[in-house]
């Protein structure tokens, strides 16, 4: 019996703890809460406690790009258009960053070629080459320049 006297004052509790709260605003500027209303010559603003307030009326966009700009919803169908088109982006990013990094790849090999090359001239000594018959021949002094020559313009072109 105890109980269920408890369980109906509970009851009676919660149900004037959800009473109405009335913000009322009279001519000098001041402010009262109080949960009768306002009199007819104060300003009356209701405040509720809880639940989800109402969502403000906005004008129909004209499209996804005016939606995202003023920050209303997207449609699933937008929202899907939007994804895409990151997914495109991101591809294309990664595409472009992969292609700079081969370019810079055999740049890198051109140019480790070109210095082993220059070295080899540089060396010294008797250096043979093979002709067009498939003999090999050793090169005069002046050949061993040109070659030199034609290796350093390669490595100014190739590491720079």
């Amino acid at each position: 019996m105890i109980r269920v006297a408890l369980f109906t004052l509970g009851i009676f509790a919660i149900a004037s703890a959800q009473a109405q709260v009335y913000k009322c605003a009279d001519a000098s500027g001041n402010i009262s809460y109080s949960q009768v209303p306002c009199p007819a010559n104060a300003k009356r603003e209701p405040i509720s406690k809880g639940g989800i307030p109402p969502a403000p009326a906005t004008a129909p966009a004209e499209g996804a790009a005016g939606k995202a700009a003023k920050g209303g919803p997207m449609t699933p169908a937008e929202q899907e258009q939007a994804f895409r088109k990151r997914q495109q982006d991101q591809a294309k990013a990664a595409k472009d960053s992969d292609q700079k990094s081969a370019e810079a790849q055999a740049k890198e090999a051109n140019c480790r070629i070109a210095r082993g090359r220059l070295a080899q001239y540089e060396i010294g000594g008797r250096i043979s080459q093979i002709n067009a018959q498939g003999e090999r021949y050793y090169m005069d002094d002046a050949q061993i320049e040109s070659e030199k020559a034609r290796a350093r313009a390669e490595v100014s072109q190739m590491c720079n």
